[in-house]
């Protein structure tokens, strides 16, 4: 059937975005007494957590920069993480220090509010003496932290004075502490102190050579108020360097009018959250979902290094860096569909400027990790719409994956292609496995997606055929009464919290839902695999997996039942905090990527768009009879609105940023029609709830229901009272002991 249709979209938006994004700021009803219940700004690059030390009587701003990192064994560079024979004690991330508040009276009370839309951190530090208010953020466009700070302190009737302190961090690798063994780990210079430009400076040298630095000023507005600003520099492996570059962006910064700032600041971040819309009726899972936006921007920026398990808030961890066997790929995962694939650019810079050492490295049993990463970078490129980059930049890295992939392969009695032993993230640690289907699914995605992206580009013509004969010849994937199989000889037989043998299902959908007899086997692949031995080895991630996996299946209760486990932090050894950072290792390591992934579970409940397929409300909770989103965005390059009212899909708007062939799913529409009149568009029914739309680049179009002609309308799902503000500690709630690893002395440094 095909239509033609005039169309050109307005869509009325209802959103007060300060009233709808103050609904989920994080309040702190108690005191924020450490890292794991601190507030926090950051830029992308530079950063703070904020959190109290009522031991000392102090406020903590606690200073990070993500390219922080020692670079033993590659002197002449930044960072040693790209080099060979240099490890986590080489590379290591490096705790800066902090800047501490020290009123003059005792701290009674701390109220703190992180207020979302405008990126900052507001709080009022009740004493004896009186009260400091204060107003930390983290300016998106300088590598600096300011906090504003006012004070009514007073001793018998005159103004009692606070006082600010700069604390260095030590700058070793926290894995001498959390391994309890220094060994041969030289330690690294002690700082120096010294005024530079006027400023006061931190220079940090390194054994390897160069230094990283910090230079604070407070700047005096009157007698009781003051500004601090606290930037940090890294221009390793120059030496006298950075400290230069710290005071001078001091001097710059501290000489801007404040107001200018400030609303140079807020519009940064007003314009990126305006950049897209959800609103659900679950209101801790909206809140969740937007602090998530919020960090997201917050630790990592286009011009900055990749994300990697901190972000820009350092915390002493047995994993200070970068982490490949399913951290990294959750971490970026959010940044499509939410329509923030820029920020995700630094790490298509990683993989371009280190795909040869990475191929190197990882081409024994573990060369799935980097196949997976490559994935990442493919669909960061997919939701842009750009296939030329495509063709030109992924393509070539693929090839030589299954170069090294085509060593490993095997021709059986049988004439089936098999892979030898590898690894299939973490099963049994990091044993090896025959045909396991982590490998075998990635193989099958680079094959299929090698075929699509060379027809597309009229390239490699003569190796498709090839390519097509090996994804014939190539093992099925090992399944039993259970379903997938870790490999050949090794069934899924206990508690587990990596799914890499689901990764055909979700995220590569290799093994296709929409057919009956596939969707069969990987539902019960998933059922059991979250059900084995009462689920106690389970993590934090193997419930935003799960909701995932769920949610690719269509099955949107369980997915949200998945979420809700997770949201309650019913998430066995790890630990969601309060201010929706994640932890393993009883509470001390953070990993970043488990809450980011939620936020893309979250994202699949209302819009997925594998498969070549815009799928609008796919996997919707019987609980959301109501949901509304705006500008997500779709692989292919589109970006889609829609709302859903009374457990039926009012509306869908597309536009196409890139010219491609535009495939809509709803599956509650059996036809539709045109809201909205315009540029005349074809839409050609393929069958009930799918349909073709000749969508041209820049174009745009809002369908509803045949018969149901409703305008478009963004709208806010209200919320409840009880529903607002779930996050920061609550009163009542603060931890019973401070989750930090014991730091030993060091007499000799």
């Amino acid at each position: 059937m095909l239509l033609a249709v005039n169309i050109s979209v307005a869509q009325e938006s209802g959103i007060d975005w300060p009233e709808f994004m103050s609904q989920h700021d994080l309040v702190w009803e108690e005191i924020p007494g450490q890292w794991n219940e601190g507030a926090f700004v950051g830029n992308g690059m530079v950063g703070m957590m904020i959190y109290a030390n009522m031991d000392e009587n102090r406020l903590d701003f606690h200073v990070g920069r993500q390219d922080v990192t020692d670079h033993r064994k590659a002197p002449n560079k930044k960072t040693s993480m790209a080099t060979k024979g240099a490890d986590l004690y080489d590379f290591s991330r490096l705790d800066i220090g902090r800047m501490t508040l020290h009123p003059a009276g005792k701290i009674r009370d701390i109220d703190v509010r992180q207020d979302l839309y405008n990126a900052e951190v507001r709080g009022v530090i009740v004493t004896d003496l009186g009260q400091i208010t204060f107003r930390a953020f983290t300016p998106y466009e300088h590598m600096i932290n300011v906090i504003e700070v006012h004070s009514t302190e007073e001793v018998n009737g005159s103004q009692a004075d606070y006082m600010w302190r700069w604390m260095p961090g030590l700058p070793f690798s926290p894995r001498i502490y959390t391994r309890k063994d220094i060994g041969d780990y030289q330690l690294n210079p002690r700082p120096i102190l010294k005024k530079v430009n006027g400023v006061e400076v931190c220079e940090q040298p390194l054994l390897a050579g160069g230094d990283y630095a910090t230079a604070w000023l407070e700047k005096a507005e009157n007698t009781t108020q003051s500004i601090m600003y606290v930037s940090v520099a890294n221009e390793i492996p120059a030496t006298n360097v950075s400290a230069l570059v710290a005071s001078n962006t001091v001097n710059i910064v501290a000489a801007t009018d404040f107001n200018v700032l400030i609303d140079a600041h807020r519009e940064w971040w007003h314009n990126y959250f305006q950049k897209s819309f959800l609103s659900i009726p679950d209101g801790r899972m909206e809140s969740f979902y937007w602090i998530q936006l919020y960090k997201m921007a917050a630790c990592s920026r286009e011009d900055g290094p990749v994300l990697d398990l901190l972000g820009p808030f350092f915390k002493n961890t047995g994993w200070p860096g970068l982490w490949w066997n399913l951290n990294v790929q959750l971490t970026y995962w959010p940044f499509n569909a939410t329509n923030h694939v820029d920020l995700a650019e630094n790490f298509i810079a990683l993989i371009d400027d280190n795909f040869d050492f990475m191929l190197a490295k990882k081409s024994g049993a573990d060369l799935g990790d980097f196949a997976w990463a490559l994935h990442n970078y493919w669909l960061i490129y997919s939701y842009r719409g750009d296939y030329d980059a495509i063709a030109e930049k992924w393509l070539p890295k693929a090839l030589r994956v299954l170069e090294v992939y085509q060593t490993k392969m095997i021709t059986n009695e049988q004439g089936q292609i098999e892979l030898s032993a590898m690894g299939s993230p973490e099963y049994h640690g990091f044993k090896s496995f025959v045909n396991t289907n982590y490998n075998l699914s990635l193989v099958r995605w680079l094959l299929t997606t090698l075929i699509e992206t060379s027809n597309r580009s009229n390239t490699n013509q003569e190796l498709i055929g090839d390519w097509k004969e090996l994804l014939d010849d190539l093992i099925p994937y090992p399944e039993d009464e259970n379903g997938l199989m870790i490999g050949s000889e090794q069934p899924v037989d206990m508690s587990h919290r990596h799914y890499s043998h689901l990764l055909g299902l979700y995220p590569l959908f290799q093994l296709d839902p929409d057919q009956p007899e596939v969707k069969e086997l990987v539902d019960k692949s998933v059922v059991h695999w979250h059900k084995i031995g009462d689920s106690k080895g389970l993590v934090g991630y193997s419930y935003t997996g799960a909701a995932s996996l769920y949610a690719a299946l269509g099955r949107g209760n369980d997915a949200n039942s998945m979420l809700q486990q997770f949201l309650d932090g019913n998430i066995q050894s790890a630990m969601l905090l309060p201010n929706t950072f994640y932890m393993e290792g009883k509470g001390r390591n953070p990993v970043i990527e488990t809450p980011l992934s939620a936020a893309s579970a979250i994202v699949e409940l209302v819009l997925q768009s594998w498969g070549g397929k815009i799928r609008v409300f796919p996997a919707t909770p019987d609980d959301f009879q109501d949901a509304v989103f705006q500008d997500l965005r779709a692989e292919g390059g589109f970006l889609v609105s829609a709302s859903r009212k009374n457990g039926q899909t009012e509306w869908v708007t597309i536009k196409s940023l890139s010219g491609n062939p535009c495939m809509l799913k709803v599956d509650d529409w059996e036809n539709i029609e045109q809201t909205d009149e315009g540029e005349t568009v074809t839409i050609r029914k393929i069958e009930d709830g799918q349909f073709e739309i000749d969508l041209k680049k820049g174009a745009s179009i809002c369908v509803s229901r045949a018969g149901n002609h409703v305008s478009p309308q963004i709208r806010v799902i209200p919320h409840p009272k009880e529903e607002i503000n779930l996050y920061g500690v609550k009163e009542g709630e603060s931890y019973d002991q401070v989750y930090e690893w014991e730091v030993p002395e060091f007499p000799n440094w």
